[in-house]
């Protein structure tokens, strides 16, 4: 894998799950990070013993916190590329080098896993409100995304460089979207694997759907 692309890892409570991906990654990558978004397990011990580089909030601030860390620390080790991957067994790590490839093929801004193509895996609920969100943060972008919710992402550093964000929750990743897509970048999609047998998502259906969908609207007069 270039050494040039870091692995960011947001985790909550994620102790049953993060030693596994962690190790998985390391398969692809000498550059893991763990950003623990005040947790209050052991987290962050297994991510350090399994070889990940660890940033400790002292409190929960949301994953936009934790990513927006997360992308200061990449820009500051000059990477030129940061690989997001959440930290609850959904996404698997097997699939970073098809980001890779694509990445070194053509450079897009922004390479988007997308699960759609493997819908009899996900939760009912999150397939039809991620069916909606397409539909809408496509237009919002200007570009036809394949999957708008999904976090498990690369993205160059030009874009986390030029991105101002302000939000730190789960919209986050609708923001950057959104944002990234006005500066008339180009985001791609790439078929992943994903499974929601092994972790729990911190994602909270009602309150996170409705603070992305307020983004989304709000994104009209920006």
């Amino acid at each position: 894998m270039d050494s040039q692309i870091c692995v960011l890892i947001p985790a909550l409570n994620a102790e049953g799950t993060i030693g596994k991906v962690v190790k998985e990654c390391k398969r692809y990558s000498r550059d893991i990070i763990v950003i623990d978004d005040g947790s209050f397990d052991k987290t962050s011990f297994i991510s350090q013993n399994e070889g990940a580089f660890v940033i400790k909030h002292d409190r929960n601030m949301g994953k936009g916190m934790a990513l927006r860390a997360g992308f200061a620390y990449a820009l500051s080790e000059g990477y030129d590329g940061v690989i997001t991957i959440d930290a609850d067994g959904q996404h698997n790590p097997s699939d970073i080098p098809v980001f890779i490839k694509r990445f070194s093929e053509d450079k897009p801004d922004i390479i988007i896993g997308s699960r759609m193509g493997q819908k009899e895996k996900i939760p009912k609920y999150r397939y039809y409100t991620n069916l909606v969100g397409i539909f809408f943060i496509s237009k919002a972008t200007g570009q036809v995304l394949d999957d708008s919710q999904s976090g498990f992402r690369l993205y160059r550093r030009e874009v986390i460089e030029e991105i101002n964000l302000n939000t730190s929750g789960f919209e986050t990743e609708t923001e950057i979207l959104i944002k990234a897509g006005r500066k008339g970048c180009r985001i791609v999609s790439i078929p992943v694997d994903v499974s929601y047998k092994d972790g729990k998502s911190n994602y909270r259906p009602v309150i996170d759907t409705y603070r992305i969908s307020i983004l989304v609207l709000r994104s009209i007069f920006w």
